[in-house]
């Protein structure tokens, strides 16, 4: 059996193995506490990084919150833009009852005889928009409640714009029920007219003469506007609004009358 002996003294080899011992964990603690520090510092880095985008998007949310106020108070101002010129136009008379009635007797067979035209005119309620409101009551600033009170009294002092339903009745005579069917023809083709109806077409004898006597009713359109529309434009050798009309051949009297708006 071989044995290895040293002439150094076991204290001496004892502290050698220490020391070597103690450096061995140094550098183990030295490379821990660099990777420690390393890791933080780009951990904090990264904070950093991540911190610069968040106000970047911080910044983009408060600039397009202004673009969406501006966008918003620029739809108001056009919302309110249109409301105005509504108003404008509803004091405008779009289709002008002379015209009307023109349109109207251009459209009559020559044989066809008016003895009654009425036009009543019927203001239609608008209904309330009712406002619901919210069961927790939210706390407002000085300036949000300002601006609640503006806004409230803009809605109550908001004019609505006036519209009408506006019916029309003709009650006439002609000779056969052919003229009858081709002037409700017409009228069914005219634009600005809606719901043209044939109430009664019966047979009358008038000044020792039998005829068609007819009732027509009919409504303007809501959107009628006679600007919009080419007027017809017919010949006449007689004038259809006089006392006398002519059923065949033979004139007979007769009256036109227009009765006031409601």
């Amino acid at each position: 059996m071989s044995h290895q002996s040293s002439f150094l003294p076991e204290d001496y080899l004892a502290q050698k193995q220490e020391r070597r011992t103690n450096f061995v964990c140094l550098l183990l603690f030295a490379i821990v506490m660099s990777s420690v520090v390393g890791a933080f510092l780009v951990t904090n880095q990264q904070w950093a990084h991540v911190k610069d985008e968040q106000r970047a998007i911080n910044s983009h949310y408060q600039e397009a919150g202004k673009q969406i106020h501006e966008l918003a108070e620029l739809e108001r101002q056009r919302d309110e833009m249109l409301h105005k010129a509504e108003l404008a136009a509803a004091l405008v008379e779009r289709v002008p009852r002379s015209i009307l009635l023109a349109e109207l007797i251009n459209r009559m067979p020559s044989q066809l005889g008016l003895l009654e035209f009425e036009l009543r005119s019927t203001r239609l309620q608008a209904p309330r928009a009712t406002v619901q409101k919210s069961k927790r009551p939210e706390r407002l600033s000085g300036r949000g409640r300002a601006a609640s009170r503006e806004e409230k009294g803009e809605e109550t002092d908001r004019v609505e714009v006036p519209r009408y339903r506006v019916t029309l009745g003709l009650t006439g005579v002609a000779p056969t029920d052919i003229e009858v069917s081709r002037f409700l023809m017409e009228l069914n083709s005219y634009q600005l007219l809606r719901d043209v109806t044939l109430v009664y077409s019966e047979e009358r004898e008038i000044e020792g003469r039998k005829v068609r006597q007819f009732r027509i009713n009919m409504q303007l359109a809501p959107d009628a506007d006679v600007r919009q529309i080419d007027p017809l434009q017919v010949p006449r050798m007689r004038n259809p609004m006089r006392d006398e009309m002519m059923i065949g051949d033979s004139p007979m009297d007769g009256t036109v009358s227009v009765p006031q708006d409601q």
